[in-house]
């Protein structure tokens, strides 16, 4: 089953059915479902709160003849039966203690020393024998697809954070540099201050390579079973994997074992906050997207903790779903009943979900998997981030992990269509620019490019100063160490500014974001810019520069992972919009604008015969007004919106002109967080 042969929106239940409750699990799930129009049921395995961590080979054998009651009856239903054990390393350990089970496991330790009782390291001789036996077991029940868990990674197993520098690792290590390293000199090497240590590119090419060993093993043990099983892989957020040195080709093809490759980006937002948070929810599709081969097959993870509606509503579940399908992916995997054995019908409204909106996510997928190309301002991502990141003094660990996410998420949030391909204009935030060759790098500058005070200060080391219209920039620092600036003025008409137009400074950690002092060569253009309590114009916060290569740049003096609270506002939007215009020199992909609103999130795909440009409200207030600025060739014969019954209804009293091949829509009905607002162009 590949993405190219599904119709519409496919719905993949993960569910559990514990042993004291397996009888009336299997029949409630026979009956309902049809009526929830589920297509797959991923069932999951020794799960959650009843875990018995590594798992008993005893226990699975005895178990595997349900899962095989349990396929046979999805079959007569016409549903796919798929499998997802629980763990492979383990996510944590919860007072379980792998040793009395599986004497002589090694599990992992922590860059700090810290060891896990339970989870398991991927060099265990003991673990990865008991896990091919186990997974022999699995195999032969013949699932459509076998689902590897996040756990598949070298962070985040319960007590210890990040890395495995177990005895083995560090055996295998200190092999490899030819002398006795201790786990102190190794974290100290990792993490020390600058240019990066030999060591560190060493130690995470050590752990890619164990990785890519391990899935290997696990790919191999279920194909030598049944050949026909394909394989999924659930992922942490690229910007994590960094962190262990994955080498996403390398480590999908050796999962993949020559079968199509299922991929489950995490989607986040696993307990309801506010509507904003979901702008992690297409970032993570399109930056797993990024990373993944070409023609992996997509199921997004739409997850309820803890599986109730005190953690998650319908509606936003529903909203995950449409992102997932509006942003092309093909299917969903849905973990949102608990995996105690308790009635689906607890949550009746999370069925009916299902049910009354399959018609409009049908659609929705339909047309966003055709043949096409998403656009937007390019994005950064590289899994080599980790490598060549320079940290400062006394850095731990975790802070080899990629940054610029928060600047990847306010461009999200600020009505910015944007992905992870090549563009004409690039944003990009904090250090992973570092891992660009110098060949790419002057290929952004030739064209639109924006960058944060990290990115700037990255391309001045490279020696891109002169490209950038910077002499000097110095490293953020918090703003109040600097001096007691007031707000920021953004002031300049060309940008859509104008004097005395204020932007509150109030925001970021303790209200006090990070910004740094410039130089700024001649030929800048300054935006806007950090005033004073008499509103006298002191630092610049904004410029731009037209460079010797023909391409324009903008620089923030703001380090924006402090992105959050008070930099939203409607005049951020209105100047991010300008810029982009500025730096696609009028012609943005896609730009949307609610006059009486806020949070806007919206996405573009073009197609070979249509359009769809469309936007999800992340706030709760409806807007009136929706404006679409996009770069377009003519005015569109036809503009349809999708209903909610899953139809296209023609629109006749829309405003829209064409300027210069700026094409500008103004959609004058209500649009509410409820559903995305999606119109077909053709």
């Amino acid at each position: 089953m590949s993405k190219n042969n599904r119709v519409g929106a496919w719905y993949s239940l993960r569910r559990t059915l514990p042993l004291w409750s397996f009888e009336e699990n299997l029949k409630e799930l026979i009956s309902k479902l049809p009526e929830y129009k589920v297509d797959e049921l991923i069932v999951k395995v020794d799960t959650e709160e009843f875990s018995h961590g590594q798992i008993s080979l005893d226990w699975l054998k005895a178990y595997q003849p349900k899962l095989l009651k349990v396929k046979t009856e999805m079959g007569k239903l016409g549903i796919v039966y798929s499998l997802n054990p629980w763990i492979t390393h383990g996510h944590r350990d919860q007072g379980r203690n792998a040793g009395t089970q599986l004497p002589g496991i090694i599990t992992v330790v922590g860059a700090d020393g810290m060891e896990c009782s339970c989870c398991a390291c991927s060099l265990s001789g003991v673990w990865r024998r008991n896990t091919v036996e186990a997974w022999k077991i699995y195999a032969e029940t013949k699932p459509q697809v076998m689902w590897v868990e996040d756990d598949i990674r070298t962070f985040n197993h319960g007590p210890v954070s990040f890395g495995c520098f177990c005895e083995l690792h560090m055996r295998h290590f200190s092999n490899l540099v030819g002398q006795k390293i201790s786990r102190e000199q190794l974290v100290s090497a990792i993490t020390a201050p600058g240019e990066p240590h030999p060591w560190r590119k060493l130690f995470l090419d050590m752990q890619g390579q164990i990785m890519i060993n391990t899935v290997s093993m696990l790919a191999k043990t279920v194909h030598a079973v049944s050949p026909e099983t394909c394989m999924g892989l659930m992922s942490s957020g690229p910007e994590n994997h960094c962190l262990e040195g994955r080498k996403w080709h390398e480590f999908a093809n050796a999962l993949a074992d020559g079968r199509p490759l299922y991929s489950r980006p995490p989607m986040g937002n696993y307990s309801e906050s506010n509507l904003r948070d979901l702008s992690y929810c297409p970032h993570s599709i399109k930056v797993t997207r990024y990373c993944m081969p070409e023609h992996s097959i997509e199921q997004t993870e739409v997850e309820n903790f803890a599986f109730t509606q005190y953690s998650k509503s319908s509606i936003i579940t529903f909203l995950q779903m449409a992102i997932s399908f509006a942003y092309g992916s093909p299917a969903v995997t849905m973990n949102l009943f608990d995996h105690m054995g308790t009635s689906m019908e607890l949550i009746q409204s999370y069925g009916k979900m299902l049910a009354d909106k399959k018609p409009f996510l049908n659609t929705l997928a339909q047309y966003m998997l055709n043949e096409g190309r998403f656009k937007g301002v390019r994005l950064l991502h590289d899994e080599k981030s980790s490598y060549c990141k320079k940290l400062p003094e006394k850095a731990c660990y975790r802070e080899l992990t990629e940054d610029g996410g928060s600047g990847a998420l306010a461009v999200e949030r600020l009505g910015i269509a944007n992905d992870f391909n090549a563009s004409s204009v690039t944003f990009a935030f904090g250090q992973t620019i570092r891992a660009y060759p110098d060949e790419t790098i002057k290929s952004m500058l030739s064209k639109g490019i924006f960058l944060d005070a990290v990115a700037a200060g990255v391309l001045i080391e490279r020696g891109f100063a002169g490209e950038i219209g910077v002499e000097s920039i110095e490293k953020p620092q918090r703003l109040y160490s600097i001096g007691p600036f007031s707000a920021e003025e953004y002031f300049n008409p060309k940008f859509g500014g104008y004097d005395k137009k204020f932007m509150t400074m109030l925001w970021g950690r303790d209200l006090n974001p990070s910004v740094s002092k410039i130089r700024l060569m001649p030929g800048t253009e300054i935006i806007s810019a950090l005033v004073d309590a008499d509103a006298q114009r002191q630092n610049p916060m904004f410029f731009s520069f037209e460079n010797a290569l023909g391409g324009r740049v903008v620089i923030t003096v703001l380090e924006t992972t402090d992105a959050a609270g008070g930099f939203f506002n409607p005049y951020r939007l209105e100047q991010f919009h300008n810029i982009v215009v500025w730096l696609s020199r009028g012609k943005p992909d896609l730009l949307v604008k609610p006059e009486n609103g806020a949070y806007p999130m919206c996405w573009r795909k073009d197609c070979s015969n249509y359009t769809i440009a469309g936007v999800f409200n992340l706030s709760l207030d409806p807007w009136d007004k929706t404006v679409f600025t996009m770069e377009f060739d003519r005015i569109p014969r036809t503009i349809k919106r999708l209903n909610p019954s899953g139809r296209w209804s023609l629109l006749n009293n829309l405003t829209c002109n064409l300027d210069g091949g700026l094409l500008r829509i103004e959609y004058t009905e209500t649009v509410d967080f409820h559903e995305p607002l999606v119109l077909m162009l053709s």
